[in-house]
Order: C-alpha cells, then sequence, then structure tokens
C-alpha cells in the first residue's frame, strides 16, 4: 500500500461564489471605511458545507486568500493530518500483508515507507541550508507514534504517548503535544505528504510546518507576507480545501476525519474566550471545531488566527471559516475580533441555500 497517493480532489474547485464575495467585499469596504482594525490585511475565507458534502463546488468567498502568512499554532492541525494519515497507511499496510506483530509491522514500515518518504522529500527540506544533515533526512519513529490496536477498527494504532500528544496540542492547544508529534514524524514525511496531497504547491504557497514549536530542532522557513519568513504558515485557500474535506469525512477516511473532529470539537476558540463572548454557546453562530493559532511576529507583535467549522443554528447550516493576519497592536483582544465575526456573519447570511 503506498503512503503518497496523490492529491485530493478540490472542495473548493469552482470559482468564488458571486454573492457571497461581493457581500465579502462590500462588508470590509464598510469596516474600513469606520476604521475597524486589521480588515485592509486581514485573510479570510468562508466555505459552505451543508449541501456540498463530498462535492468539488462548495460555495465559498474569501479575502487575501492565496497569501502565505505566518499562522503559528494553526499549523498544529497538519501535524494532527500527518499522524493520522501515518496510522491509515500503517494499518492498511498490515492490513494487506497479515501481519500480526509489532515487529513484523515495524520492519514492513521502515522498508515499505522510509524509500518513499526519501522520494517524496520536498527539496526545500533537503536542501534547506537552515537544517542539519540528520533533518533533512528523518524517518519517522513509528515505534513512539504507532503501535498495535487494542480496538476493533484499527490493527496499528497510536500510542498512548501520542494520544496524549494530540491533547496537548489540540485540545489544550499546548506546544509540548506538537513538538511530540513533529519529532515523531519528521520535516521529511510531514513535508511530504502535505505537498503530494495538494495542500502545498512545492515552491511557496500553502500549508508549511517544518519547525518544532520549541526550536529543539532548527527550522526551514520560506517567505510570507506578514513577517520575513515563516516555519509555520499557510494561505488560508489550502487550509480550507484541509478543512472542508475534514468537515466532509473526506480527509484520510472517515474514521479518521471523525477522530480528528473529535479532537477539533473538544477545543476551545478565541470567540469563546473573550469577556463578553462573541459568539456564546447558546446563539445563533456557534463554533463547533476549532483551532486557535497564537504566535508572535519578529517584530514581537502577536498575531492571531484560527480555523473553524461554524454552525448556523438559525437555519441549521455548516460552514468552515478561516482567519489569519489579525495583528495586535495595543487593541483589546475583543475589538480585535468583532470585524472578524462581522465579515463571517455576513457572508454566511448572504448565502441563500
Amino acid at each position: 500500500m503506498p503512503l503518497f497517493t496523490g492529491a485530493y480532489a478540490d472542495p473548493l474547485a469552482s470559482s468564488t461564489h458571486t454573492t457571497m464575495q461581493s457581500v465579502l467585499n462590500a462588508t470590509r469596504q464598510t469596516l474600513s471605511l469606520s476604521g475597524a482594525p486589521n480588515v485592509n490585511n486581514l485573510a479570510l475565507i468562508v466555505v459552505a458545507l451543508t449541501g456540498f458534502e463530498h462535492r468539488q463546488d462548495h460555495p465559498w468567498a474569501a479575502l487575501r486568500e492565496q497569501e502565505e502568512h505566518y499562522s503559528g499554532s494553526l499549523l498544529k492541525i497538519a501535524a494532527m493530518y500527518g499522524a493520522f494519515d501515518l496510522r491509515a497507511s500503517a494499518d492498511q499496510l498490515a492490513t494487506a500483508g497479515s501481519l500480526t506483530t509489532w515487529p513484523q509491522i515495524e520492519a514492513a514500515l521502515t522498508s515499505t515507507f522510509n524509500p518513499e518518504i526519501v522520494a517524496h522529500t520536498p527539496s526545500l527540506i533537503s536542501g534547506s541550508p537552515l537544517l542539519r544533515p540528520q533533518d533533512k533526512t528523518r524517518k519517522p519513529d513509528y515505534s513512539t507514534v504507532l503501535g498495535l490496536g487494542t480496538g476493533p477498527q484499527f490493527i496499528v494504532d497510536f500510542t498512548q504517548a501520542q494520544v496524549d500528544a494530540f491533547e496537548n496540542m489540540m485540545v489544550v492547544q499546548d506546544n509540548p503535544g506538537a513538538t511530540t508529534t513533529i519529532h515523531g514524524l519528521g520535516y521529511p514525511y510531514l513535508s511530504g505528504k502535505i505537498a503530494d496531497d495538494g495542500f502545498f504547491d512545492g515552491a511557496s504557497k500553502g500549508m508549511w510546518l517544518a519547525g518544532d514549536y520549541a526550536r529543539i530542532w532548527p527550522a526551514a522557513r520560506i517567505a510570507c507576507v506578514n513577517d520575513v519568513d515563516t516555519a509555520q504558515g499557510t494561505t488560508v485557500r489550502h487550509l480550507a480545501k484541509l478543512m472542508t474535506l475534514l468537515a466532509d469525512g473526506d480527509l484520510v477516511g472517515p474514521l479518521s476525519s471523525q477522530g480528528m473532529k473529535a479532537l477539533m470539537g473538544r477545543a476551545g476558540n478565541f470567540f469563546h474566550q473573550t469577556t463578553p463572548p462573541i459568539w456564546p454557546t447558546d446563539g445563533r453562530f456557534i463554533a463547533t471545531h476549532g483551532k486557535v493559532g497564537i504566535g508572535r511576529l519578529k517584530s514581537d507583535k502577536p498575531v492571531f488566527s484560527e480555523a473553524l467549522i461554524v454552525h448556523d443554528s438559525l437555519r441549521d447550516l455548516r460552514f468552515v471559516a478561516i482567519w489569519q493576519n489579525v495583528i495586535q497592536d495595543g487593541q483589546a483582544q475583543r475589538k480585535l475580533l468583532e470585524p472578524v465575526a462581522t465579515l463571517i456573519e455576513a457572508t454566511i447570511n448572504s448565502l441563500i441555500p
């Protein structure tokens, strides 16, 4: 069973939705004229889910959707997805080979997957002047990430240490679990998988995760719009493709999508953490799944981002919403996020199902 299977079909293959885009542009212009912070540099995308599941024509609208931005902790989504994909591929390999013991499985993973990882390592990793030789050639630490499954669903499943790492990085939204996960996967596999699946263009745009959130390993960096360069960046367009596939249950597979959504469903989000909350849990717009991105630019200014699955409870419609490049420069956090919420709400309201 191959580890690298090529790009997913793009669920956002259609052009932007005319009405959604028009309303988003008009709302941004109104907010800009009123002096709302960040709206002129905000990258944002809203994607309709309900009624378009498993299709390539999800309606969507966006601002600055092709700009690469430093996104901080938002890219922990990529580490989670890379680990879930490795588990699924390992499970398929063990099933196909009727392998029943961990030494058999680990030997098969090493002999089958490691040559594929070498072949798919992006030149941005293998040729990076910022990385050490060992960083350019690492392979997954299979026994750290994976082991024999104990339930009926997977022959190969995550170790308890990896389960704990997911909890720390996706639910608690802390750094140690992300470091554990990235060290277990290695930059060559992680970056190669992201690019091969169509979430990075191989040169300069898309989901890029080549830093370990602890500065234990050196980082490989690419250019970005909101900072000098980044080891944890994305465009909202590439991340929206991944999040839409996840929401539809098509990322890796239905069971894996369910597992990833379960983690994000227990995570907090910025809207709930403001006082008072911008989107209260009993309100019309409910963030059912989320991942926050918090970091600091090289100017030392905080920068925020977020990926959400949103439920419009009034009309029972679901959307993906991703935003980034909200820079804090003396404003209260709630004031920073109000324009973001306004833009998302206006875009959602504009879609007539």
